[in-house]
C-alpha cells in the first residue's frame, strides 16, 4: 500500500508540474505575441521626408557646407567621428570628385525591424564635375526629426 502512495503523489507532483510548464508556456506565447504587435504597430517612417533630408544632405556636402549637414546628423552619427576630422574628410572628397551636377534617385529601402529603429536608406547616382559617385544615406527619425545615421559615398 505504501509504494501505491508513492506512485500517486508521484503522479500528482508530475500534473502539477505539466501545468506550471503549461502556465510558462502560455505566458511565452502572450509575451511573442505582445513583441509581434509591437512590431506591426511600430511607426513607419516617412519617405518624402527621408529624401529630403537626404537631398538635403547631398547639396550641403557639395557645396561644403557642413556646418548646415552636420545638423541633419543624429547623435550618435554625429558623436562617432570628431566635427574637424569629417570636415576635413568631406572638403577632399568634394575637392577631388568636383561639384555637384546632377542626382539621380537609385533606390530607397525602409527598414522596420524589431531588433533596430526604423530607417530609410536612399541611395543615389551623382554625377560630379570630375567624376560620378554613388552615395547612400541612411535617415533615422530621432526626437521627431528626420536625420542621419550613416553617410556612404563610394566612387563609380
Amino acid at each position: 500500500m505504501l509504494k501505491l502512495d508513492y506512485v500517486i503523489i508521484a503522479c500528482i507532483i508530475s500534473i502539477k508540474l505539466q501545468n506550471i510548464k503549461l502556465k510558462e508556456m502560455r505566458k511565452l506565447i502572450f509575451a511573442s505575441i505582445v513583441i509581434l504587435m509591437s512590431a506591426c504597430t511600430a511607426e513607419k517612417m516617412d519617405m518624402i521626408a527621408s529624401i529630403t533630408t537626404a537631398e538635403s544632405a547631398v547639396k550641403h556636402i557639395g557645396n561644403k557646407e557642413f556646418s548646415n549637414l552636420f545638423s541633419l546628423y543624429a547623435k550618435d552619427f554625429a558623436a562617432s567621428e570628431p566635427e574637424a576630422d569629417r570636415k576635413k574628410k568631406l572638403g577632399k572628397i568634394i575637392d577631388a570628385v568636383g561639384a555637384v551636377q546632377e542626382l539621380t534617385l537609385l533606390d530607397s529601402i525602409r527598414v522596420e525591424n524589431t531588433v533596430e529603429e526604423s530607417s530609410v536608406v536612399i541611395k543615389y547616382k551623382v554625377k560630379h564635375s570630375n567624376t560620378t559617385t554613388t552615395e547612400t544615406y541612411t535617415v533615422i527619425k530621432e526626437d521627431g526629426k528626420y536625420l542621419l545615421s550613416d553617410v556612404n559615398i563610394t566612387n563609380q
